[in-house]
């Protein structure tokens, strides 16, 4: 599949999601507010394509991803995603390699700083404690398999990987079931 593919199938996401909670109530903000994400990574992704920065674009469309399919789990919206999607995305024959290299090696790193940063906030007895074990868990799995992408030289999917972990554990901090306690630049939430 193609970044431009991957990219209306996402825009085809958004378009149709409805917020499921009460106009005003706290979960329809957190709702309008994740989706306002979405759409800032996906107008981001356009940015770099006019650019030619085809690594950032990818960066942006499943980090967007990450935001999309975590705020589905809360049960802010409905959509019936593949999480696969970026796994399949072929670049162009023309991209730098080593501008990928080095995205995928920082962002290695400050996906796993970001998950020593975090801690569950939720009392174990709230039905989200469940809902934030469930996040950071997305985030550490993300994390392993973009180590195994690098060791197999698959920087492409490492990258997505780890951009969508980065979603989930985002998406988390800012529906208030993750406390971070370091690195708060890290975060796209304000502290």
């Amino acid at each position: 599949m193609f970044i431009s593919d991957y990219h209306i199938i996402l825009n085809k996401f958004i378009s149709g999601i409805y917020l499921q909670n009460s106009y005003g109530s706290p979960y329809h903000l957190l709702g309008t507010d994740i989706l306002q994400m979405v759409r800032s990574y996906l107008q981001d992704s356009e940015f770099f394509l006019n650019k030619g920065d085809i690594v950032n674009q990818y960066a942006s469309l499943v980090y967007a991803h990450g935001w999309l399919d975590a705020g589905a789990y809360l049960g802010l919206y409905s959509i019936s995603s593949n999480p696969g999607y970026f796994e399949e995305i072929i670049f162009p024959n023309k991209y730098d390699k080593e501008h990928l290299f080095y995205k995928t090696s920082k962002y290695y790193t400050m996906l796993g700083n970001a998950i020593s940063s975090i801690t569950l906030f939720p009392g174990h007895g709230s039905p989200l404690a469940q809902a934030a074990d469930t996040c950071l868990l997305k985030a550490e799995k993300s994390h392993v398999r973009a180590e195994e992408f690098c060791n197999k030289k698959n920087y492409v999917s490492a990258l997505g990987h780890l951009c969508y972990g980065y979603g989930w554990l985002d998406t988390a901090v800012r529906a208030g079931l993750l406390t971070v306690h370091a690195n708060f630049d890290l975060f796209t939430t304000e502290f």
